[in-house]
Formats: C-alpha cells, structure tokens, sequence
C-alpha cells in the first residue's frame, strides 16, 4: 500500500470520527455585554456555542433570580440586549433578531431556611413558622472567576459579595460555577457528570452560609463559625424554590421527571441513581430539554461520599400559575408574558437526609446539575469497566473450557488403551 493510500485511510478515519462526534465552538465568557453603565452585578453573561448548522446561546445572570437558560438559533443571529427595560425588569428586554428554534432553562427565585424538626430532609409538609423564605434578590454577586479552555469549554464562578445590602465575610458565601461544553465527556468535578455539545452544567455550594433572618442589627450575620441554633432554628436546612421553563407549547403538556438506575458507580462512588426531568418533546422524539442530576449532595469540600446527604426534589412539577414570581429572571426577560402559555414547572430542591446532622453539621451543602438540548445523554460502562467484566467472566469460563478438554481428551485416551480393552 502507497504512503498516499494510508493517508487516505487515515483521513476517512478521523472524518467518520468528527461526524460520529460533534463539537461545538464555545466563546469566552461576555458578561454584560453592551451595558455601559450600572452593570456592577453580573445581569447577563453570554456564551456562543457555534456548531455546524446552528449556535447555542448560553445566558446566565445573577440579579435577583440566578437564571441558567439556553436558545439554540441559527448561526447569524444576534443577542440583543434593551439594557434601560432588563434593569427595569420589562419583558423581551432581550432578544434575538431571527427567532430561536428552541429555548429552556431554570431559575431560583428564593432560598429557604426550614426547622426539619422530624429530621426528614424534605421541605414538604414543614408549617410556615418553621420556614424563612429569602428572596434571591436580597442577594448581589460578582464574578469571582471567568475562563475558556481551547474554544471547548467556557466556565464562569459566581459568588455572593452582600447579603441585605452589606458586605458578606469572605467565609460565608453561596458560589455558583456555570460551564458551556463543546465536546464529548465527563465533568471533573464529582459527581462527573456526563456532558454534550449541547449542554451546559450548574455547580452550587452553600458554604457556612450562617445568615440572621430575625434581626436587622449589625451585620446581620451570626459570625460564631459552629452556632447550632440558626436564625432561631434548631434544625436547620436549606431548601430552594426552582422553576423551569422551555418555549414548547403548553397544549396541556408538562414536564417529566424519572430516575434511572445504574450497576456502575466508577464515576460517583456510592452512587447508583440518576434523575431527570424531560419536557415534552424528548419524550415525543423530538429535540426538547432537560435536566440531569445524581441524588448526591457533599458536605466537605472532598466530595467524600462518606460526608454527603441527598437533594430532595418535590415531583409534582406543577405549572406556574402566575407571572409574578418570574419577573426578576431572565425568563421573564426573553419570553414576557407568554411565558404562561409555555411549558413549565415550579417546584423545591430541599437539602438532608436523617441523621445526617442537619445543615450545622458541617456548615457545607453542594448541588451538582446538568442542563442541555435533546435527551440527556445515557450511562454507560467505561472500556476499563468492560474489560474488568470481561476478564472476571471469561477467565474462569476459558478455564471451565480448557478443564473440560483435558478430561474430555484422558478419557478419550484411555478408552482407546488395548490393555483396558483385554
């Protein structure tokens, strides 16, 4: 074979493998772009994710309601910010100027302190006296960190820097990190979760976020770094209000949330679950949202599954009745109104387990999840897993074979001895 017939070869090789596996071309981070003046929080940052035949727009803002939402348009379209009606909470403050094909995300209007007094780790049936609900925008942030890796990832960390309009110690935080991916692969923190071109993953953790909801002295801060009893509260968790939301029509349809199970734990150990909610169109075949997690929640900066406890999500998934509570989000800002004629959700992410000591604990909560487009991607056994299994099987059945033989084949010669036969 010529040189040039192996480069040939080689050539085909590697195109049937770019095809086989699709990337993206993912921009640097652009925070508030266009604004030139009142932007000290990160209101909008937007990311580009150019594929071959569309591009993915990642928009992330951290005034009052943290909102993670993506809108996959065609290549040319440009993200068009009304930065005047944005900061006045108007709706289509921001827009396209071709429309998306497709839009999904979620946001977090407000934080949740609740007295789990029956040590369940569910906001579910907790009275209204046992509960503080924080409104996110009693929160500003900043941009702690922003970074792009070879055009294949783009990652922004965003950290609180004031609680109720004062400064926040810098020991006491809630810190977001969001990354866009333009590849293949697997998240390197845990719980390693699977990642697409098409998807971007949330990362939060609650850390010694000791706040005082029942006084409006001083710093408004216990700054006593084990003080059990927490704004009154001698069990204390943390819970979240979400809510999602896509451009699908509504027509009567909702959104699907299931778990899948797993024989593998190699990427989170101690882990053997997935959940997710889908809406509508993935379920139909078609290239809709979703949302995808592992039950696990660390309390130690380690990520040791020895320390970790489980986010208990509320499964009804019950469409928003109204429009007010999204009004501070970025999907009041791109969809308005219509909004209520959508597909969506509102639901609680509460943090705990029994026996798990409750937040005070260890002063340290994490949630880890992916958004993307399409279905969410499937688990499967890793080569080495495969190759571990296989060995484990077939070397005893290789040696039940060859065992079989060499009995099969003495007796085969001892049959065929002419003394035994005399």
């Amino acid at each position: 074979m010529t040189h040039g017939k192996v480069l040939v070869i080689f050539a085909l090789i590697f195109l049937s493998w770019v095809a086989a596996n699709p990337s993206r071309n993912v921009s640097s981070p652009n925070v508030n772009p266009g604004c030139t003046k009142s932007c000290s929080e990160p209101w909008v940052v937007h990311v580009k994710a150019d594929g071959e035949n569309d591009t993915i727009h990642h928009l992330w803002g951290m005034h009052a309601a943290p909102s993670f939402l993506f809108a996959t348009t065609d290549l040319s379209a440009k993200l068009k910010i009304d930065w005047a009606k944005l900061q006045a909470e108007e709706e289509k403050s921001i827009q396209f100027d071709s429309p998306p094909s497709f839009i999904f995300g979620f946001a977090i209007p407000n934080l949740i302190l609740f007295n789990d007094l029956n040590d369940k780790g569910k906001l579910d049936g907790i009275p209204d006296e046992d509960k503080h609900v924080i409104s996110m925008s009693e929160f500003e942030w900043k941009v702690q960190k922003s970074f792009n890796d070879s055009m294949r990832e783009a990652a922004v960390i965003f950290r609180t820097s004031k609680f109720r309009g004062q400064p926040l110690p810098s020991d006491i935080h809630i810190t977001i990190q969001m990354a866009a991916y333009g590849v293949d692969g697997r998240s390197t923190v845990l719980p390693h979760l699977l990642r697409t071109p098409d998807s971007a993953q949330l990362d939060i953790v609650l850390d010694r976020l000791f706040l005082n909801l029942t006084s409006t002295e001083d710093l408004t801060l216990e700054r006593k770094p084990h003080y059990v009893p927490m704004s009154g509260f001698a069990k204390p968790r943390w819970a979240f209000d979400v809510f999602l939301f896509t451009a699908e029509k509504a027509d009567g349809k909702t959104m699907h949330i299931s778990k899948q199970k797993s024989l593998d734990d190699e990427n989170t150990p101690g882990v053997f679950h997935l959940d997710e909610i889908t809406t509508p169109l993935p379920k139909a075949g078609g290239q809709g949202g979703y949302l995808q997690w592992r039950p696990v929640s660390y309390l130690t900066s380690d990520r040791d599954i020895n320390y970790s406890t489980f986010p208990n999500i509320n499964e009804t998934l019950a469409p928003l009745d109204n429009i007010t509570t999204t009004k501070s989000s970025l999907a009041y800002a791109l969809l308005g109104e219509d909004l209520m004629t959508k597909v969506t959700a509102a639901t609680t992410l509460a943090f705990g387990q029994p026996k798990d000591n409750f937040y005070t604990g260890n002063n340290y909560t994490t949630w880890t999840v992916a958004m993307g487009q399409g279905s969410p991607p499937t688990e499967t056994f890793s080569t080495m897993v495969i190759v571990v299994i296989s060995l484990g099987v077939g070397i005893p059945v290789l040696m039940f074979l060859i065992g079989g033989v060499v009995i099969a084949s003495r007796r085969c010669r001892r049959s065929s001895d002419p003394l035994l036969l005399n």
